[in-house]
Parts: C-alpha cells; structure tokens; sequence
C-alpha cells in the first residue's frame, strides 16, 4: 500500500493534478449526462469518452444515456463505454448493435470490439452486421473482428452461416465487408469453399482479395468441379486474380477451356493467361482457333503472355488487341486495355498499333478506344502522362481525355497539366484545366497555374480557369482574391463561372449568397446541360437562402435532361428544408 501511495504521489506531482478532484470529477461529468442542455449532455459524454479506463465510475449513467431517445447521445454513449472498458456493458452494447440509428449501431459494435467481447452471443451480432445497410456499420464490424481476434472455430461457423442465409443483394454487402479484411479473411473463406451454399461467395470474395489469397488456391481448384456453372466460372475468376500463385490450378483451369458452359471458357483462358505457365499452352492454342471472336482475342493474348520471349507473338497480340479496343461491346474494349496494360508491350509496339487504329477510326470509335483505356484507371496514367510530352498535338489531346475520364486516379499528371496551361495554346490550356477539374481536390498543386489563367485572354480560358479552381474546392482558397474579379465580370458566363467557383471554395457568406442566388438561378436556363445541373446542385447546398429560386427548380424537375430533373428535384427538398 505504501509503494501505490508513493507511485500515486508522484504522479500526482509530476501531472500536477490533485488525486482527491478526480473523481468528483467524474461525478459531475456523469450526472451531467442527464443535464437540461442537449449541448452540455453531449459534452459530458464526450468528455468521459475522452476519460477511458479512468471513467469507470461513470458507467451506469452512461448505460442509461445509451438508453434514452437522444440518437445524439445515445451514440456518444457507446463510444464511451468502449473507451471506459467496462465488461458489465457487453450486453447493452449487444442490444444497441440492434439500434435503428447506424451511427448508434456502428459505435456499439465498435465498442464491443473494443473491449473484446468474444462470448458467442456478442460475436454473433457483429458478425451479422457484415450485412448491414449502412456502410459505417460494416466496417465497424470488420474492425471488430479484427480487434477481438476470437477463435476462428467461432466465427467460421457465423461467417458460413451468414453467407448461407443471405440473398444475393444482403449477401453482397457481407461480402463486401469480408473483402476489406484482406489477408485476414482468408481462412474464414477457405473454410466457406467447403461449404456448398456459401461456396460461390467464398469465391466472389477471394477475387476481391486478388494475389493476397494464395492460401485459397487447392480450395478453389476443388471448386472448379462444382456441378454449377456460376461456381466455376467464379473460382476461376478468383484464380486470375491471384495470378502466378495459382499455378497449381492450371491443368483443371485447362479443362475448363472446353467447358460445356459458354461463359466459362473465356474465363478459363483469361485465368492461364495471368497466370502464364506454358503447360496450358496447347489448351489455349486450341481455343485461339475458335470462331468465338472474344476466346480468340484472349488466346491470343493468354500464349503471348505464355511466350514473352516471343517478340513477334507480342506485336501480333497487340496489334489484334488494339484493334479491339474500339469495339462496340463494352467488355470486349474494357478487357482488350487491360490485356494491353497487362502485357507491358513497348511503346515501339503500341504507338504504330494505336495510329494505325486512329487513322481509320471514325470520332465515335476513338471515344470508345480512348474509354476502353481510361477503365484502366491509375494504371494507364504513366502512358498518358508520357503522351502528354509527345510534340503531336492529337497524341496529347487523346491523352489528356483520357486523363480526364480517369478522373481523381489521374492526379500524379497533374505537374504535367500545369506546364501545359502555363505555356500551351488557349485550346490545349482548356482542356488541360477540364482534367484538373475531373482530378479535383488531389490536383491542388495547379492551384497558383489555374489561378494565373483566370487572366487569360481567352474567354475558354478563364471559363475553364474557374470550373478548375471550384472543382478542386477549398484547397484552392487562394484564388479567392482572382475569382471575386471574375464574379464581377460584365459576361454572365464568366461571372457565373467565378460566382459558382468561389460557392465551391466557401466559405459561404451572406453576401456571397446573395449575389449567387440570382446567377445560379439564371443559369437553370442554360443551354449547356453541365451548367444546368451544377446551378441546380449549387442551389440545393444553399438551403432556404435559394428559396427565391423555388419557381425554377421545380420547372427544371421537367427539364429535358434526366440528370438535370434528378438533381433539381434534390435541390427542391433541400431548398425547402
């Protein structure tokens, strides 16, 4: 006793707190918890939450706050008692698991995870919010688990079982949740694969996790045996996600090519084909021969991946590859990029495929090539960036449009789109701030160049300038002063364009609000779609400040434009409150 006091003297010393205040703290803080005020209700939850271990005293007034009909409170509750630690609040956190609010239900499972509550009932009810609605929720779930760490002969069982029970849509949002885990679902899954009812989502799910499930490769060539079509071509999907790692799947993935379901086909091609060993190459020879044109594309595409040394078998796969990337079936294009990127041709293969193609293609097959490659996403933006360096105009403009249909993914591009709108021509400098605009937030290195081109002598410029700076919001704050200038322009498009921009930056003044209502609600009459549906968006935050704006909204519900209607019919309500 002597030694705690002395250890508690000191600290007391050191900290300078004085040991006797503690816990009338607490009390004050807990009784708090049933004050008059809402805001000194909430601040005394949050204070004890901000306690831990060090509010223990405070948790039978806390579990009555996690049963009054304040949402608000009852939330900051749970929250608490997770970080207070306390076992005797296992069971009214399991109860609040249930509750209709989901930020209550997030921060209960949340808590129980906390405190590691691996009785049987508890891990029941967090492991059956996997399938919750509220995305909070699942992840709250999946944090859980991983914090408690229970036996995995508990929780397989109640993963399984979920899987089994759910229909597809429920069944997708567990899988979802599962996926997030990573590495960590792995055995949960395996253990699913032998499950027949719970087996095709063990497979959807391990194709989300890609090359990390490796240890799910014997169970998912068992799997391609399964008497369901749907089964097999799933585990042979998640087989080429894996990739390399699965080569001891490779001689069931070859029977598969001749599959007496269609669809599966395709896939089993596409599985040998990531996973490259040559022992399947007759297999696949044998499937380039069909009059399938999408099994002969990925043949094509699976031998020369089996065959790298092979240059000519390379610019053969691409040139056919290329040529498909225009085609009217999305899938056909979308796949047709990917076995591109995947085969990491070099440029001296792909620059004299891609022209050839361009050359003849008409404007609407181009769109199609340029869309196919930008569903590559973060992966085709160094070929992109690298075009942006090209001296042909036309090579730097498909680049950057297909920067632009990537969007955020785009943002390492963004230094490159600076030196073009600090030293291009006013079209190119255009296009270059529409890309900043689709990159958004993550470009806001082109603040100071954007900023710059609000001065541009050409209108487009500015124009673009503006919708560049708005889109990367209030991490261009700096170009404020610039875009109050373009606000007061005598052109209505220009000043909408700085008026809109600077609603986007914020903040949001009185007097800005004022001045925006009025253009913004002109600007429903627009012409141009896009204008149309941000003023209506742009209205719609404003709240009950745009209610002047009423009479136009509602007439744009009935606007010609389905995107248009959608978010005018939003605005309505948010305008109306």
């Amino acid at each position: 006793m002597r030694g705690q006091t002395a250890v508690s003297l000191i600290l007391a010393l050191v900290t300078g707190v004085h040991l006797a205040a503690a816990e009338p703290d607490v009390a004050k803080l807990a009784a708090g918890l049933a004050s008059k005020s809402a805001e000194e209700r909430m601040a005394a939850a949050d204070a004890l939450a901000d306690l831990g271990p060090g509010a223990a005293s405070a948790v039978p007034q806390l579990l009555a706050a996690l049963g009054t009909n304040e949402v608000e409170l009852r939330w900051r509750a749970a929250r608490a008692l997770g970080a207070v630690g306390d076992e005797k609040a296992v069971a009214a956190l399991r109860k609040a698991a249930g509750d209709d609010s989901p930020l209550v239900r997030a921060q209960a499972i949340f808590a129980m995870g906390r405190l590691k509550t691996a009785d049987e009932a508890s891990l029941a009810a967090i492991v059956s919010h996997l399938t919750d609605k509220d995305a909070a929720v699942r992840q709250a779930s999946v944090r859980a688990m991983g914090m408690i760490k229970a036996d995995r002969k508990v929780t397989i069982p109640l993963v399984v079982k979920l899987l089994e029970d759910s229909d597809h849509a429920v069944a997708a949002r567990a899988l979802s949740a599962i996926a997030e885990a990573g590495e960590q679902a792995v055995p949960a899954l395996i253990a699913a694969l032998d499950n027949k009812e719970a087996r095709y989502w063990a497979c959807l799910a391990l194709s989300e996790i890609g090359p990390k499930a490796k240890d799910a490769v014997p169970g998912l060539t068992k799997a391609l045996a399964d008497e369901r079509p749907e089964v097999r071509l799933q585990a042979a999907v998640a087989l080429a996600e894996i990739g390399p790692d699965a080569k001891p799947a490779v001689a069931e993935l070859a029977k598969l090519v001749d599959d007496k379901s269609a669809p599966i086909r395709p896939v089993a091609v596409f599985a040998l084909g990531r996973i490259g060993d040559k022992s399947a190459a007759d297999a696949v020879a044998k499937a380039e021969k069909s009059s399938d044109s999408y099994l002969h594309m990925l043949s094509t595409w699976a031998l020369a991946r089996m065959h790298p040394e092979d240059k000519e078998r390379q610019k053969q796969a691409v040139e056919h590859l290329v040529s498909k990337l225009g085609d009217k079936d999305r899938m056909t294009a979308h796949m047709a990029a990917r076995a591109i990127a995947e085969l990491e041709p070099p440029a001296d293969i792909v620059r004299p495929a891609m022209e050839g193609v361009m050359k003849t293609a008409d404007a609407e097959t181009v769109d199609r090539v340029l869309t196919a490659f930008a569903s590559l996403g973060a992966r085709v933006v160094p070929l992109a960036i690298n075009a942006l360096q090209d001296p042909t105009p036309t090579r730097r403009e498909r680049a950057m449009r297909v920067l632009a249909k990537i969007g955020p993914e785009a943002a390492p591009a963004a230094p490159h789109l600076v030196a073009i709108i600090t030293n291009g021509d006013a079209a190119s400098k255009a296009e270059a701030l529409f890309v900043i605009a689709a990159i958004g937030p993550a470009a806001v290195e082109a603040v100071p160049a954007a900023a710059k081109a609000l001065a541009d002598a050409d209108p487009q410029v500015r124009q673009a300038a503006g919708y560049a700076l708005g889109k990367i919001g209030p991490p261009a704050k700096a170009a404020v002063p610039a875009l109050q200038k373009l606000a007061a322009s005598d052109d209505e498009l220009i000043k909408l364009t700085g008026v809109w921009a600077l609603l986007q930056i914020g903040p949001v003044t009185d007097d800005l609000t004022k001045m925006a209502v009025p253009v913004l609600t002109a600007a429903l009459g627009s012409d141009k779609e896009m204008i149309r549906v941000e003023a209506a968006m742009s209205l719609g935050k404003l709240g009950k400040a745009a209610a002047s704006a009423l009479p136009a909204l509602q007439k744009a519900t009935s606007d010609a434009s389905p995107a248009v209607r959608e978010v005018a019919a939003e605005a309505v309500k948010q305008v109306k409150g």
